[in-house]
């Protein structure tokens, strides 16, 4: 699970593989009014002509206008998408052969009422669950079973490799399972929680409460007490003055200040946790495929559908309403797959189900915007990503933004099959920067010389979120579907090309900066550009436009 550490009542969402800040846009602007900022659609701008690392989209339809273009499906395997978004409606896909509402499966699909996708995170009646765990949490409850007393020796190729997943999973496990236990205990009583508190209170000054001062009360050796002044600790800033106004507040916000303080020993590492509850599926069982719900219920919730709308708009948000942002493809259709939680790891079957959903369904492009550390199902993901294959569809991958070299890092799902041999269809994209300089890559973003192919806008991205706001996010995930979206430009447009074409003309129109940036992860090294992909390049639409136009790849 991404790490939730935040002041108790301003929320942080880590959704899927990075970490991801909603600011509103206000509040940016006065954040920055000091520091030289691009205009909004920066990673649609040139640069050659405009001296921003863009993916020269404007030159691209300069270049493309008059031209007939078809429609195309764009499968956006995420969080799901609010669908009635004012900048999404008139994008998403219609699956032609269902009648919405009438409980009946009109296309035999195996997928009720699957209008304009399918999110295999929902109850039947839409309500999804926000919170999983960890893979490491979810391959230790689905594997032990077998594999904790099992013999390696005795086991086939592909058990031996569950096994492995399987140990490595309850080696951090355990220890965080263990850590995590001293928050089950305070939080199993509320009237104990509250008795600790008090006696906390009670040895605190009037005014001038700081953490510190918090964190050094003497509850002598109350293993519970000791808890409970930790997390009051942690969870406090300022802004609550006194105890007593920051135990109100408390109070008050009892589930969130729960969720945020204890989410790892409730959630992350709690074995009884169990969101699969409502979904009916057996989660230990990777052939099952028909579960689910045809729609995903966003309510009043801050994260459903958050990630999977900002990417959903960066590819297709409507061109030309002056309303909002104009996404990448002009002629696209959103397919919304919902797999990825809002804030835990995606589960392999959910990744392999949604994949095959989206490729039976006419998706051509695919994006996926997340990834993790453990695939206890690898055999299942790899099936699937084999299967778009053999049906000619592009699968476009985020690298990740631990700022680590992809090359020597476990992460799935992997273009590399099990078998040693490397899908052709699948594209990793990393994420750059607008500036032109040793800055271009961000910090926080994933390379690797042979396994992430080229760079893409991902920094300060303005784009859709759900019930008709905007905001902007930062990531990988939002530098693969930029990619996504030129893809699906190809496609619309040159029609003839196969999704191997297609990655390939992405991969060699690359824009090719000749200096040296600050290499990923904060080590303050320099390294040339050129060494931290396959390509050394950067996402250009207006040189694939021209090079699927001329057929020169």
């Amino acid at each position: 699970m991404k790490s939730l550490r935040t002041a108790l009542f301003t929320k942080l969402t880590y959704v899927g593989c990075i970490s991801l800040l909603l600011i509103s846009l206000t509040v940016q602007a006065q954040s920055r009014l000091s520091q030289r900022q691009p205009p909004r659609d920066w990673p649609y701008l040139d640069p050659t002509t405009d001296s921003i690392a863009g993916i020269s989209l404007y030159k691209a339809y300069d270049f493309l206008k008059g031209r007939p273009s078809v429609p195309v499906i764009v499968g956006v395997i995420d969080s799901g998408v609010d669908v009635a978004h004012e900048d999404l409606r008139d994008v998403i896909w219609k699956n032609p052969n269902e009648t919405p509402g009438n409980s009946t499966d009109d296309d035999k699909n195996g997928y009720t009422d699957d209008v304009s996708g399918w999110n295999f995170m929902g109850a039947k009646d839409g309500t999804t669950y926000e919170y999983d765990q960890p893979e490491i949490t979810q391959t230790y409850i689905l594997l032990k079973a077998k594999y904790d007393q099992a013999d390696r020796a005795k086991l086939s190729p592909s058990e031996k490799r569950q096994y492995d997943t399987y140990q490595s999973a309850k080696k951090i496990f355990l220890p965080r399972y263990r850590a995590a236990r001293p928050k089950r205990i305070a939080f199993a009583d509320t009237t104990l929680f509250w008795k600790a508190a008090n006696k906390i209170a009670s040895l605190l000054p009037d005014s001038g409460l700081t953490q510190q001062k918090i964190r050094t009360v003497d509850v002598g050796n109350d293993s519970l007490a000791l808890t409970v002044r930790g997390l009051l600790a942690n969870a406090y800033t300022p802004a609550y003055g006194s105890f007593a106004n920051y135990g109100q507040l408390i109070r008050k916000n009892w589930v969130r200040f729960r969720t945020i303080t204890a989410s790892d020993a409730e959630i992350a590492y709690n074995p009884d946790y169990n969101p699969r509850a409502a979904i009916g599926d057996n989660p230990a069982d990777p052939t099952e495929r028909y579960y689910g719900s045809p729609t995903l219920v966003i309510g009043q919730s801050q994260e459903l559908a958050l990630h999977g709308s900002h990417v959903a708009g960066i590819i297709a948000a409507k061109r030309g309403n002056d309303i909002g942002i104009d996404g990448i493809a002009d002629n696209a259709r959103i397919m919304t797959v919902a797999v990825v939680p809002a804030n835990g790891d995606e589960r392999d079957k959910d990744v392999a189900n949604g994949i095959r959903y989206a490729v039976e369904n006419g998706a051509k492009v695919i994006n996926m915007s997340f990834g993790k550390r453990l695939s206890p199902f690898k055999e299942q993901v790899d099936a699937a990503i084999r299967f778009a294959e053999e049906h000619d569809v592009l699968i476009v991958h985020a690298a990740g933004n631990n700022g680590e070299n992809f090359d020597s890092i476990p992460a799935y799902p992997s273009a590399r099959y099990e078998n040693g041999k490397v899908a052709k269809n699948v594209l990793v994209v990393g994420n750059n920067t607008w500036r032109l300089d040793e800055r271009l890559v961000a910090g926080s973003s994933n390379y690797g010389a042979q396994t992430v192919d080229l760079f893409a806008p991902g920094t300060d991205i303005l784009s859709t979120v759900p019930n008709n706001k905007y905001a902007v996010f930062s990531g990988t995930s939002m530098s693969a579907p930029h990619t996504a979206g030129v893809a699906a430009l190809l496609r619309s447009y040159f029609p003839d090309l196969t999704a191997v074409q297609v990655k390939e003309i992405l991969k060699k129109s690359s824009y090719k900066p000749r200096f040296t940036v600050h290499k990923p992860g904060w080590s303050g090294q320099s390294v040339p550009f050129t060494s931290l992909s396959s390509t050394g390049g950067l996402l250009n639409a207006y040189e694939a436009v021209k090079m699927a136009a001329s057929k020169s790849f």
